[in-house]
């Protein structure tokens, strides 16, 4: 039998900062009601984190794909890897929850019952620039970027994707990895984030809208994204503790305010 859902926590070090210290506690005190699996790279001490969280499984990967070897590329190719997924093939979905991320509500079975193949947190944009003139504007900057085979801020407007806390079907990115290897070839060479290639290129995924995503998750732009989603906080949220904001985020994530 399959299980629902997994949480993924991918874990590049032995000893966390005190803030993703005090995240990874909270978050597993609120999914405590799912299974658990801590992906490390091969050789990382997990003694430490297995003692504080004797029910996680620890899935251990090449060093090629996850920690300081490779860095940032090095995921990306992980997370554009059937192989990857393979590996979760006893999981319906499974919610990949980086240490940044901060989670408010476990409403995570909700969503895997709307049925989409991945729901995160969208690249939201602002209401004025869905009115002429800047609706023109905004249409040029994606045909230009398009064209030159670029990505900016424009292509990304209104998508859904951000990966670092995000819900993904594993059918349909093990399906993905196989129907779309060309332009992840393409996506890897040019060093772009695996999560923007999941947000553009799959045609046939099914997502949630901006607007429904936004009670998912707020990456960028949170406050932005909290005005849109009627003041309510969402689901999650990832990046809390980047310097742009944490103006926001101190009132409602205590430990980013010590």
């Amino acid at each position: 039998m399959k299980h629902p859902v997994k949480i993924v926590v991918p874990l590049y070090t032995e000893h966390l900062s005190r803030v993703e210290d005090e995240t990874l506690a909270h978050n597993m005190k609120v999914l405590q009601g799912h299974p658990v699996c801590f992906l490390c790279p091969e050789g990382l001490d997990m003694t430490a984190h297995t003692a504080r969280y004797p029910f996680a499984e620890v899935m251990r990967v090449s060093d090629e794909w996850l920690g300081r070897k490779r860095g940032i590329q090095g995921y990306n190719e992980m997370m554009m890897s059937a192989a990857f997924y393979d590996r979760f093939a006893d999981c319906e979905y499974i919610l990949i929850c980086h240490t940044d991320a901060w989670i408010f509500r476990d409403e995570v079975l909700a969503w895997t019952e709307k049925g989409y193949d991945q729901v995160a947190a969208p690249w939201p944009m602002r209401p004025r620039y869905t009115r002429f003139p800047l609706s023109l504007y905004v249409k040029m900057e994606r045909r230009f970027a398009i064209g030159g085979g670029k990505i900016n801020r424009f292509v990304l407007y209104g998508k859904v994707g951000n990966g670092g806390l995000c819900l993904r079907r594993v059918s349909a990115f093990r399906r993905a990895c196989g129907q779309y290897r060309d332009a992840i070839c393409d996506y890897i060479s040019k060093g772009h984030n695996e999560d923007v290639f999941w947000a553009l290129v799959p045609q046939d995924f099914r997502n949630p809208t901006m607007e429904e995503a936004m009670a998912f998750a707020y990456d960028v732009k949170p406050r932005l994204c909290h005005c849109l989603n009627g003041g309510r906080l969402p689901m999650g949220c990832h990046g809390f503790a980047h310097k742009s904001r944490l103006g926001f985020w101190s009132e409602y994530i205590l430990c980013i305010g010590k």
